[in-house]
């Protein structure tokens, strides 16, 4: 969609119009669409808990980040005759993170004249879909070259989950070998619930938008990072147990979005 309706306006002007700057300090509005993948990730106190209770279940876990699409438009318009300026952007987007974690262990017995190796594997993936509205942008266009431009830009934003699953995937394999007989077994299981039956999960956020971009005529490339402060699941206060031989308990702490977004834009 994005590509069809530049490659259309882009075919409307001559090529030296697109390659040509938009008047961004004419006072004018200037409206752009927006096409990328988001790199979704988060960050918060939940994760330091959440490591300690696979340390002390010899797990071996991380959090990771997923992939995902975003889409926007939005509106700049000038102070002025000033490079600064102010806008709004509403979006499509996603959401979300992935944990790997893993449980081995390997073993040999002369009684048994075997050997023993057990393996776990589990897999959880958060994949939300949002809309998302930017009611306050402001940023600075600096023009170089007459056909190129940086551009700083800082924004809050709203979001709400519309669509989207929780994602687990778990196995358990077995091999052991003896004189008294072999054993090769593997199972696997999936699960997938949807984000509106997960128990404590917010499916709304709010937060910040910082993003740098390269303007050539009408066509921008732009990367933004996208920091939310509303915690993605309740009860961070709650005391929960991490293991351990002395049974320790902690604050279980909390999620927050933690984007990042690289998108390539045209101006109208």
């Amino acid at each position: 969609m994005f590509a069809l309706a530049a490659t259309t306006t882009a075919g409307a002007k001559s090529v030296g119009e697109t390659l040509e700057l938009p008047d961004f300090s004419s006072g004018e509005t200037v409206w752009i669409v927006r096409a990328g993948v988001g790199f979704n990730g988060v960050t918060g106190s939940n994760i330091d808990t959440q490591k300690a209770i696979w340390e002390n279940g010899s797990w071996d876990g991380s959090f990771k980040s997923t992939a995902g699409y975003d889409f926007s438009v939005a509106f700049n318009k000038s102070f002025g005759e000033s490079p600064m300026y102010w806008g709004m952007e509403l979006a499509l987007g996603m959401r979300g993170y992935k944990t790997d974690a893993e449980w081995k262990r390997s073993a040999s017995s002369s009684v048994s004249g075997g050997s023993d190796y057990h393996k776990k594997t589990e897999e959880g993936t958060l994949s939300a879909y949002n809309a998302r509205f930017t009611p306050f942008m402001f940023g600075y266009k600096y023009t170089f070259l007459e056909r190129m431009a940086a551009d700083v830009h800082l924004g809050v934003f709203a979001g709400y989950d519309f669509a989207g699953n929780y994602k687990n995937y778990t196995t358990d394999h077995v091999v052991s070998t003896s004189k008294y007989g072999n054993r090769n077994d593997f199972k696997e299981n999936t699960d997938k619930v949807s984000i509106g039956d997960i128990e404590g999960m917010r499916k709304y956020d709010a937060g910040l938008n910082l993003g740098i971009g390269y303007w050539f005529g009408n066509f921008n490339i732009d990367f933004t990072w996208q920091r939310g402060f509303v915690p993605i699941y309740e009860d961070g206060s709650d005391e929960i147990s991490i293991g351990g031989k002395k049974g320790q308990k902690r604050e279980a702490g909390n999620l927050y979005s933690n984007n990042f977004q690289l998108r390539l834009g045209y101006a109208f």
